[in-house]
């Protein structure tokens, strides 16, 4: 906050106060009371310095600002202006905007300690001035209504201000994505790639190279590796073609496969997997991560120590998130060498980095290999009880609280000035709560609020028209506000907005025809005049509806023009971005429908030939072809290259 805005509202307090007073009355001549002008002084020092520190120390300034307010008053109980007491007028509201900063500044923990504070402080100041009577109850409740409505309102704003700023990173997220559309695209399409080469073309390699060794030996190897090199080599031509395609975005993944099966499959290569599965992923995305790290890992194993056993461990179950360890122990046998692309340990370390995981590989001290990875968002825990009372519910249950004070006020001055009995009382006061407390309702269901509003005004009507209620009309006049709030929900929130027009009508039309009613039961012989001063009581009704109306049909614009400028801008950032990931998905589907697809193709019907020889050539050439494509992309990492030894790179 800047030095001007923070000494504003201090200036602005301190000048107001001084003005009222003593500012008029040395206006006018009058002679100051010595002690008064100390006391005011004092008040007005205190709540300065308390609104100077209102953003360092939000709660201590509501509690300073509300002792001095209340001391103060305490102090100066007499009357100068309007009420007792009111020598502080503009002081006085200097805890409710203090209190609103704390709403805005604060978590809700500090906000109920403030709030209680200051109630606390002014049911006191009260208790000082009046006395321990009857009337500290009604104070002290209107005092908890009118600071918890302004307390609401504060953090309300702060929601509000946290919603902007959402939007805000939500759009620079959508601008930098579109920044790095097309090397993200890069990078998981090398990523997909590599997985096809690693995974694919090297079982094919080296499943059909041992059984060419070995067919002298063990001939039913040749028909086995021919089967499996046809079956892969189909899924390969299938997952390039797949890949390739431009129309399919990025986030449409197939579903991912059972790590068991996984692990299946590298058996029947040859290689001595165990398994140590605990609990389920917590997502689709940790899923695929998991069995994408999973099976690079258990391919280079199968590419540089085939033959040698493989811990595989996953545990969804961690406190900090799902552990996955791939080892392989022991001297590793004669790799298979030329198949490797240099990428393995970047894809499944951008696997787990996407995740915001960590990934680390290398060699044990007895010569094994191990990779670990740690991927936050694992099985969640059970959500915590919310708690009922939100920023939100405690703003409309205190706007209920608030239109039904005059109301009940009305009833209860029914009872003591005109001799209300209190059975007719209490229908009364029935039927005022039961027209305003649909109103908690306004936000989710604004036209049902508004039925059950122009409704619950009937019941009242009719207690009158039948002398059941004799007297106390004009109490229930009092709850009029209530119509209007449930018109301007209509206007604000309703599922309807080009019929919420229809809102105001129906208000001033039920208030007309009540008032028709109410005319017309003691007898036919004014039902004209009835109706004449019924169409006049509609046509007053209408001017404040329609306020109401468009009052929350300017909310309603307003809101929804902040919704599409800033979700307008994400949408637009984000088309852009997918845009040019279409584009960079597009050159890249270009190079692998060369030499890549095609040594693909050949695969199979060399496998359906049983020409292992040939088999081993084209896979191969695609492998050769494949990593050529992946170099043109950029996407190698240069410490990798250092990292990694040559003997063991991926």
């Amino acid at each position: 906050m800047s030095r001007f805005r923070l000494w504003l509202l201090p200036a602005l307090l301190a000048a107001g106060q001084l003005a009222l007073w003593p500012g008029i009355a040395a206006a006018r001549g009058d002679a100051l009371d010595p002690r008064r002008l100390v006391v005011t002084l004092a008040a007005v020092a205190v709540v300065t310095a308390a609104a100077v520190g209102r953003v360092r120390f939000p709660v201590a300034s509501v509690l300073l600002a509300g002792a001095a307010i209340g001391a103060g008053s305490w102090l100066l109980p007499d009357q100068l202006f309007f009420v007792p007491g009111d020598t502080l007028l503009v002081l006085s509201v200097a805890d409710l905007v203090l209190l609103y900063n704390v709403g805005v500044r604060t978590d809700r923990r500090a906000t109920a300690l403030a709030l209680a504070g200051a109630v606390g402080l002014q049911t006191v100041a009260t208790a000082g001035q009046s006395g321990l009577g009857a009337d500290l109850l009604g104070d002290t409740v209107a005092n908890v209504v009118t600071y918890g409505l302004v307390a609401a309102m504060g953090r309300l704003r702060q929601r509000w201000l946290a919603d902007r700023a959402d939007a805000a990173r939500r759009l620079a997220e959508a601008r930098a994505a579109e920044r790095e559309a097309a090397a993200a695209e890069r990078r998981r399409l090398a990523r997909e790639l590599h997985d096809v080469t690693a995974h694919h073309l090297t079982s094919v390699v080296v499943n059909a190279s041992a059984a060419d060794l070995l067919g002298d030996q063990r001939p039913e190897l040749r028909t086995e590796a021919a089967a499996f090199a046809a079956r892969t080599g189909r899924e390969t031509l299938t997952a390039l073609r797949e890949l390739v395609a431009v129309l399919p975005s990025a986030a449409e993944a197939e579903q991912t496969p059972a790590l068991a099966d996984l692990v299946d499959d590298f058996r029947q290569l040859g290689q001595i997997v165990s398994l140590d599965l605990r609990g389920e992923p917590a997502s689709a995305e940790i899923a695929a991560a998991v069995h994408g790290i999973a099976r690079e890992a258990l391919t280079n194993t199968l590419r540089y120590s085939p033959g040698t056993p493989v811990q595989v461990s996953v545990d969804h179950t961690a406190p900090d998130g799902v552990r996955l360890l791939v080892r392989n122990d022991g001297t590793p046998a004669a790799p298979v060498t030329g198949l490797g692309g240099g990428r393995g340990i970047a894809g499944m370390r951008d696997r787990a980095e996407s995740l915001g995981g960590t990934l680390t590989a290398g060699p044990l001290p007895d010569g094994g290999w191990e990779v670990r990875a740690v991927i936050p968002g694992g099985r969640p825990t059970l959500p915590k009880i919310r708690r009922w009372l939100r920023s939100q519910l405690a703003f409309d249950a205190g706007l209920v609280a608030l239109l039904l004070v005059f109301p009940v006020i009305g009833v209860v001055l029914a009872v003591e000035e005109d001799g209300l009995a209190p059975g007719p009382a209490a229908l009364l006061l029935v039927v005022v709560v039961a027209h305003t407390v649909p109103l908690m309702w306004r936000r989710n269901a604004a036209r049902a609020v508004l039925t059950a509003v122009v409704l619950t005004t009937w019941p009242a009507v009719l207690l009158f028209a039948t002398d059941v209620v004799p007297t106390g009309g004009w109490a229930f006049a009092f709850a009029a506000p209530a119509d209007l709030a449930a018109v301007y929900a209509v206007a604000a929130f309703g599922a309807r907005p080009r019929l919420s027009w229809l809102a105001p009508l129906a208000v001033a039309a039920s208030g007309a025809g009540a008032f028709v009613v109410m005319l017309a039961l003691p007898g036919p012989d004014v039902v004209v005049s009835g109706l004449v001063t019924g169409g006049f009581i509609g046509f007053l009704l209408l001017w404040p509806a329609a306020a109401a109306w468009l009052a929350g049909h300017l909310v309603r614009r307003r809101r929804q023009r902040r919704s599409d400028r800033e979700e307008g801008a994400v949408a637009v950032a984000t088309a852009q971005a997918e845009q040019q990931a279409r584009a960079e998905r597009a050159r890249i589907a270009a190079g692998l429908r060369g030499a890549v697809l095609h040594h693909a193709a050949e695969i199979p019907r060399a496998a359906d030939r049983a020409d292992l020889a040939a088999v081993v050539t084209h896979a191969r050439a695609a492998l050769t072809a494949m990593r050529s494509l992946l170099d043109s992309l950029g996407t190698r990492p240069a410490r990798e290259a250092e990292e990694v030894p040559t003997s063991l790179s991926v």
